[in-house]
């Protein structure tokens, strides 16, 4: 077992090695990539990168404050399904209720895999799917993403 110290040391160095194997992407020519992510231009919709000692994750999740204003977002999601999945290129899992570990509930739309952050020999492949996942993830998103903005929501 880890220390919390060396826990943080090693949590640290995964997104730490994620990060610079962003840089080494085909056409990046070593340059930080910027994720959608980043700023989806949606109040309470982000794409997000999760990892502990089961799963990697990659996920869109609507985690909207105003639980309302969340399920009508996912709601939305949903409706657009198929355009979303198919610019994916595969099904994903679709939740409504997702309770994270620190107990917020949220809707996400994710893909995961068996891993352990923990198990530094595992994170080349975890690494490789996480990153191809967020690729398509962001692709998919942006397929969707003027449907999402027109709101009834208010925002």
């Amino acid at each position: 077992m880890f220390s919390k110290e060396e826990a943080k040391e090693i949590r640290q160095l995964f997104w730490h090695k994620l990060e610079n194997r962003t840089r080494r992407l085909p056409g990046r020519k070593g340059k930080k990539i910027k994720w959608i992510f980043d700023d989806t231009n949606i109040k309470g919709l982000d794409l997000r990168f999760d990892i502990d000692r089961q799963r990697a994750i990659v996920a869109l999740e609507i985690n909207h404050r105003n639980e309302e204003k969340r399920l009508k977002l996912y709601e939305k999601l949903e409706a657009c399904k198929s355009i979303f999945e198919t610019a994916f290129g595969g099904e994903l899992q679709w939740t409504y209720l997702y309770t994270k570990t620190e107990g917020l509930e949220v809707c996400r739309v994710y893909e995961q895999i068996p891993a352990d952050l923990y198990q530094q020999e595992q994170w080349p492949e975890t690494m490789k799917f996480m990153i191809d996942r967020m690729i398509r993830l962001e692709k998919a998103f942006l397929e969707v993403k003027d449907f999402l903005m027109h709101d009834e929501l208010g925002e």
